[in-house]
């Protein structure tokens, strides 16, 4: 039976037979008699199906190449795709009641991204805070951001130009924002701004200081109503007009910054993001602290392995009649002097209170040790153990020139613990265990002791001895510089 249409060129893409793949059995063959049997089967239930007959048959709508160039299709084709492959601008929504006109006279210009509050936890905090969490929390688009501007009077484009005030990202992660940073740290300010053939846009994102973030302008908005709160008529003014100052962002709104703007800012904060002349918030200071474990990340490679504590460098490099130079008023632990030489100076090595595992007994071990090029992982331990007075005095311990270790082995002169009743006091074998706050803990370090105590017996050398001192001792030490 004819269907009035013939392929040019069939091609037998497969084939059902035995030995291939999905062979099908000859009995499930349709044969001609069974399709003629359905034909007249649908006909008696009153469906038309016609079937064309080889007078009926038509010409090929299938082309040669050489036809389908001359009839003007290809054309045709080519610019359906151009229409269609267009990116076309979202058009900016618009707002029906009008809550305040704080930024009138401000023109925004938003890129596409994600827009979410919980993203930034320390804008989430703020905004708890200082009030605007509960319309930051709506926010799920650039078109919310778009509508809230819209709605206290600000202006929104879809393109920045030479008006453009601000322009605002979604979040650091966002294609369009990490574009825009890669330009600013690939591109010279000077001579972009100076090219007159330079993109609009991107002349304006130097000119402007870079991409901020969207949580900036509902900061602005609720910091400038609080301050009218009290005034009837403060919803009908403008930050433009009356506080422009407060509009300008600071280190922390930025999303994407030009060398430019971290210049200009350093005036009045640090490169950590903290104010200089003023005292700063729990907010910026916790940014700050994000912002210094960046920047130690980002220079992790530039930082060595180990640090050698300057005790070691004046030990090795210097003689015992010159190690006074590093003594200074607060160096209260370190024996070498100027005036008074003492030779054979016993330097004052100090044993935190701080592990559960005491470490080595003999010096020649804890010092082999210290020689290697990695930091003792036993520090790593006590940073997770326990943090209280005893390992907030290791700073003072180690500025007054005392050398700190992590083993409490046979060179100790120094044990810092936890005392009850006493700042001070020289370890004997008889002392009870009821001088330690913590029980426990002194045990352990009583029985380390009278072991280094027998050990020195044992080879008949004589016993240094051991002070056991507090966080208060230390504290009286520095205080005294």
């Amino acid at each position: 039976m004819s269907t009035g249409l013939s392929l040019r060129f069939p091609r037998v893409v497969k084939i059902r037979a035995e030995g291939f793949d999905d062979p099908k059995p000859h009995d499930q063959v349709i044969e001609f008699k069974e399709l003629l049997q359905i034909f007249e089967e649908k006909e008696d239930r009153g469906r038309d199906v016609a079937f064309g007959c080889q007078a009926d048959a038509r010409t090929s709508r299938f082309l040669t190449q050489k036809e389908y160039e001359s009839s003007g299709k290809l054309k045709t084709r080519a610019k359906s795709r151009k229409e269609s492959n267009a990116v076309k601008a979202l058009a900016i929504p618009e707002v029906d009641t009008t809550q305040s006109t704080v930024l009138n006279g401000y023109i925004f210009h938003l890129k596409p991204g994600n827009y979410c509050l919980e993203d930034d936890v320390f804008a989430a905090a703020e905004a708890k805070e200082r009030g605007w969490a509960d319309e930051a929390k709506t926010v799920k688009s650039k078109g919310d951001v778009e509508s809230f501007i819209k709605s206290h009077g600000g202006k929104c484009l879809n393109d920045a130009n030479a008006s453009t005030d601000f322009i605002l990202g979604g979040s650091p992660n966002d294609p369009s924002v990490q574009i825009l940073r890669k330009l600013v740290e690939k591109t010279d300010e000077e001579k972009i701004k100076r090219n007159t053939n330079a993109k609009q846009d991107e002349r304006r994102l130097f000119e402007l200081g870079g991409v901020l973030k969207w949580t900036f302008v509902y900061s602005l908005v609720t910091k400038f109503l609080s301050r009218l709160k009290n005034e009837s008529s403060g919803f009908r003014k403008s930050i433009k007009d009356k506080c422009p100052g407060m509009a300008v962002p600071r280190h922390s709104d930025f999303l994407v910054m030009t060398n430019t703007a971290k210049s200009s800012l350093q005036k009045t904060e640090d490169e950590f993001g903290l104010r200089i002349n003023d005292i700063c918030n729990i907010f910026d200071f916790e940014r700050a602290l994000e912002e210094v474990g960046r920047h130690r990340s980002n220079n992790q490679i530039e930082i060595p392995s180990k640090i050698v504590p300057w005790q070691t460098h004046a030990i090795n490099d210097l003689v015992e009649s010159e190690r006074w130079v590093f003594r200074g008023k607060a160096q209260k632990l370190w024996p070498f002097q100027k005036d008074e030489q003492i030779t054979g100076a016993s330097l004052c090595t100090l044993f935190p209170d701080l592990f559960v595992d005491l470490g080595f007994e003999e010096e020649t071990d804890a010092k082999r040790e210290e020689g290697s090029s990695n930091e003792s992982i036993r520090w790593e331990d006590a940073s997770e153990i326990k943090n209280g007075a005893v390992a907030a005095s290791l700073p003072l311990a180690t500025a007054m020139g005392a050398i700190v270790t992590p083993h409490l082995h046979s060179g100790v002169t120094h044990v810092l613990c936890e005392l009850k009743r006493h700042k001070s006091l020289e370890w004997a074998a008889t002392l009870p265990r009821s001088i330690f706050v913590d029980p426990e803990c002194g045990a352990r370090l009583h029985e380390r002791l009278i072991s280094l105590e027998d050990l020195a017996c044992l080879k008949r050398q004589q016993r240094r001895n051991v002070l056991l001192v507090s966080p208060a001792w230390m504290d009286e030490k520095w205080a005294e510089a």
